[in-house]
């Protein structure tokens, strides 16, 4: 029997036989990125080794910085290379200074945005 109240959520909106859980396979994948280091390069640059732990590959389109006073600092209409599952990449976020620097022993809270519109917020000290 198929379900009759519509596609699952839980298979990505397929049509799943007789289970609130998704035996259609293959499911889609989900994203996930996980910050393993952050290194301070210059008060204005900031290089993250970033995890992508999902099981898709995944893009970043921007990234937001703001630190511990709310000052913040955003980059639009910005690209990385194409992260595969399971790959760590340095991502170096710039900012220009202008409303804050990256000072030594504070912390930062950094949201990243990918092409399919997640955003991974994470906190680093700097």
């Amino acid at each position: 029997m198929w379900e009759t109240l519509g596609p699952s959520p839980l298979c990505g909106g397929r049509y799943c036989y007789n289970a609130p859980v998704c035996f259609v396979t293959p499911c889609p994948g989900r994203e996930s990125l996980n910050v393993e280091t952050s290194e301070v390069n210059s008060p204005t640059n900031l290089t993250l080794s970033v995890r992508n732990v999902g099981s898709v590959g995944i893009t970043l389109t921007s990234y937001a910085v703001k630190d511990s006073l709310g000052n913040q600092y955003a980059k639009m209409n910005w690209t990385t290379p194409f992260i595969n599952p399971n790959q760590l990449a340095a991502i170096n976020i710039t900012i220009d200074g202008n409303a804050f620097t990256f000072q030594s022993k504070n912390t930062y809270n950094i949201a990243l945005t990918t092409t399919r519109n997640n955003i991974y917020t994470f906190t680093v000290t700097a």
